[in-house]
């Protein structure tokens, strides 16, 4: 099989896509990546191929010359299956192969974005749900959703078949092992993601603000992300260092060392207003730390409330707080919880069962 997925940010790719892509190449399969640059490392086995293309661009001239720049790599790699990641790629190619029979398309909803996160509208989201409506009705493609909620906007747009709900991008258990929490001389809270107001990045810092004094005085909050400036939702460097603290509030800027920043956490906390289903959480399961997240689309999936962590209402901070100050005084309920976090990953949520579940997905695209 030779297959080109094409998606519209590299780090995503590696960061979400890779394992994926490693094992269709382990198993003889001809893997081609269409992305917005070419990695700086060369990754066995893989051939990649650059497109322009602008996550935060509504230009009509470029997103023309995008497509024009993706279906010259279509043509060149003449692909049995194009598997698109996020919204921009699944509008632009499966527009491309509309009237292609010959070539299957896998659409991957990653997340619906800024777009949909807090009921906004705008003429971009109402082009996108025709186009949407458009690809459904014409293309028929398959769908792979990460959560109900996405599923069902997609089901308000025509989606009556083919597709599935597969959880997340998975994680490796045997490179995220069950670790116990370091002893440490401060609780470590810790936030991992892009720096975005829609990522629950404030009220976090709001939350931990309002802790009690003598509460304060135990924890420290570590960010780790980058300012990602292409999205709308951004908080900039300026804005963000307005509310550090020494020795309290502390942003690290982006790792790639994630696994040496999870193995120091007692506390997980991802307060988004919407995901897809968030790896950052999974990662944080998989080594058995406690789920302070949000009752939206996407973070909904990764708590059972009261049994690995907790979920509050969306940008409350003080319910925040207040379930923030019971994980702290409770050393033997973080260690319950993160227990139960690696169950429930192990249960949901490993990379073997997403490959397993996608590779099904192929299967079933080139049979029809």
């Amino acid at each position: 099989m030779k297959i080109l997925i094409v998606i519209n940010d590299i780090d995503f790719f590696i960061s979400h896509r890779l394992p994926i892509a490693l094992e269709l190449c382990s198993k003889g399969h001809e893997v081609h990546i269409a992305a917005d640059r070419i990695p700086d490392q060369e990754i066995s086995k893989i051939v990649f191929h650059y497109f322009q293309i602008l996550r935060a661009s509504k230009g009509g001239l470029n997103n023309f010359r995008s497509m024009i720049q993706l279906q010259k790599i279509i043509k060149e790699v003449s692909p049995d299956i194009v598997h698109n990641v996020t919204l921009k790629p699944i509008v632009f190619s499966s527009l491309l192969l509309i009237f292609n029979t010959k070539i299957k398309v896998v659409n991957a909803v990653s997340g619906l974005g800024f777009l949909y996160t807090n009921n906004r509208f705008s003429a971009s989201r109402a082009l996108i749900e025709t186009l949407l409506r458009v690809i459904i009705n014409l293309k028929a493609p398959f769908f792979i959703f990460q959560n109900k909620e996405d599923l069902r906007e997609f089901k308000k747009l025509g989606l009556k078949k083919e597709y599935s709900i597969i959880k997340g991008s998975g994680v490796n258990q045997k490179e995220f092992p069950y670790t116990r929490a370091k002893q440490q001389e401060k609780l470590n809270i810790t936030f991992t993601g892009r720096i975005l107001k829609d990522k629950g990045i404030l009220e976090l810092i709001e939350a931990v603000n309002l802790l009690p004094e003598q509460t304060k005085s135990k924890v420290i909050l570590n960010i780790y992300g980058k300012i990602d400036v292409e999205n709308p939702a951004y908080i900039s460097e300026d804005e963000l260092s307005k509310f550090l603290k020494p020795e309290f509030i502390i942003w690290h800027g982006f790792t790639r060392d994630i696994k040496k920043v999870l193995t120091d956490v007692d506390i997980y906390c991802l307060p988004s207003y919407r995901e897809g289903l968030p790896k950052s959480t999974i990662e944080a399961m998989a080594f058995g730390r406690p789920i302070l997240t949000t009752n939206a689309p996407g973070c909904d999936d990764t708590v059972k409330e009261g049994v690995n962590g907790f979920k509050v209402d969306i940008g409350n901070a003080h319910e925040l707080s207040k379930k923030l100050q019971f994980l702290i005084e409770d050393e033997e309920l973080r260690i319950k919880m993160g227990k139960n976090s690696r169950i429930l990953f192990e249960k949901k949520f490993t990379l073997e069962k997403v490959i397993k579940q996608t590779f099904e997905v192929y299967d079933t695209v080139l049979q029809n």
